[in-house]
């Protein structure tokens, strides 16, 4: 069922492009400021994050497992709403759409101003100057595509829908209480942490629908090199995948094209052993 729910998702996404409908994220905010408003969990804390995160995963745990001995159909909406919710916000398709007609405008400083939405700064890197520009988007572009789809798909289909959801509150975890000058936060090595598989396998299929000498070669380097994020590993592969003339090449509209297609390429790939998975078990 995992893998239904996982493509009806997809299709979803695809058709609609924003989820705006679902992801409201106005409880979390509240739920946070209720957290910070509890005298021993003022202070950004593990114990707080943990809180953060643990209680309504465990929460919709229960509801799922009560649910299930009767109300199939239910259970089955229910996974889908929290799936869609665990999903990338914004969106993505326009952003990328109007970054393209930038570049092909040749308007380098309004390419500038819409490729921040890609960058998820209080993350990794920021944009500091038009030359930084190329190198950026091959980190943000990938990073937003895989934090939108790949890895919120491959938590749920292995432990279902509260870890998708445990994923996402990560991430929302981090939008909410990033201390710039706190690059080392508990919420930041969490998330790295559940990224850290998702994307080495990515990086592999990736490989696989590309350049794969190239992008092995990355994957390779990189595989068990702790001091290296997620979106820094995705620039390294990602280049790779296109092959060493494309990815040195000048940051045009085909370059961001094919960065897309490329992640179409591997979203598909992940379908169909998902599907060979789900027949041989």
């Amino acid at each position: 069922m995992n893998f239904l729910i996982a493509l009806l998702a997809i299709i979803l996404l695809e058709a609609y492009s924003e989820l705006g409908a679902v992801q409201r994220d106005g409880w979390v905010r509240r739920w946070h400021k209720g957290l910070a408003a509890i005298e021993f969990l003022a202070r950004p804390s593990v114990i707080r994050l943990a809180l953060f995160v643990a209680v309504p995963v465990i929460l919709l745990h229960l509801v799922l497992a009560v649910l299930s001995h009767q109300w199939g159909l239910l259970v089955f909406v229910l996974e889908l709403l929290v799936l869609l919710y665990a999903m990338g916000r914004g969106n993505l398709d326009t952003q990328i759409a109007l970054f393209t007609s930038d570049l092909e405008r040749d308007d380098l400083r309004a390419a500038f101003d819409d490729a921040t939405v890609f960058d998820l700064s209080h993350r990794e890197g920021v944009v500091d100057n038009i030359e930084d520009l190329r190198e950026q988007v091959f980190a943000s572009l990938p990073y937003r595509i895989f934090e939108r789809t790949f890895v919120v798909i491959f938590w749920f289909y292995l432990f279902g829908a509260p870890a998708a959801l445990a994923y996402r509150l990560l991430a929302l975890h981090g939008d909410l209480d990033f201390d710039e000058t706190d690059a080392d936060q508990p919420g930041l090595k969490w998330l790295w942490l559940m990224e850290w598989l998702p994307v080495r396998l990515l990086g592999l299929t990736v490989g696989l629908v590309g350049n794969f000498s190239y992008a092995a070669s990355a994957v390779r380097k990189l595989l068990f090199c702790r001091s290296t994020g997620t979106a820094e590993f995705l620039r390294h592969v990602v280049k790779g995948a296109l092959g060493d003339e494309q990815a040195s090449s000048a940051l045009t509209h085909q370059t961001v094209s094919e960065v897309t297609l490329l992640f179409g390429r591997a979203m598909t790939g992940w379908l169909v052993v998902i599907a060979i998975l789900v027949v041989l078990s």
